[in-house]
């Protein structure tokens, strides 16, 4: 099994720095998960050539990335504050 060595860009490195301990710890298992399967069948593509993927790890945090030669470079860390919605869920 290969295990993709994970990088950050300089703006997903703040994001994932400024994170609160907690939400930190749940961003390395993800990328721990997704450093051995980048193209999980649960990311998506979103570029031509497959290897730029979008994945949300929790129900508030995202991130996108590139597969490159064995690294697997976070690109953007999106964190969702939900405690102020628009719109609530309808059922």
């Amino acid at each position: 099994m290969t295990v993709f060595n994970v990088i950050f860009s300089e703006a997903a490195a703040r994001v994932r720095d400024s994170l609160p301990d907690d939400r930190r710890e749940l961003l390395q298992r993800g990328l721990a998960i997704v450093s051995t399967d980048p193209h999980t069948k649960i990311s998506s593509p979103i570029s031509g050539d497959e290897n730029t993927r979008s994945l949300a790890l929790t129900h508030s945090m995202a991130i996108e990335y590139v597969i490159s030669d064995g690294l697997l470079i976070v690109l953007v860390v999106h964190i969702v504050d939900t405690s102020q919605v628009l719109f609530e869920n309808e059922d």
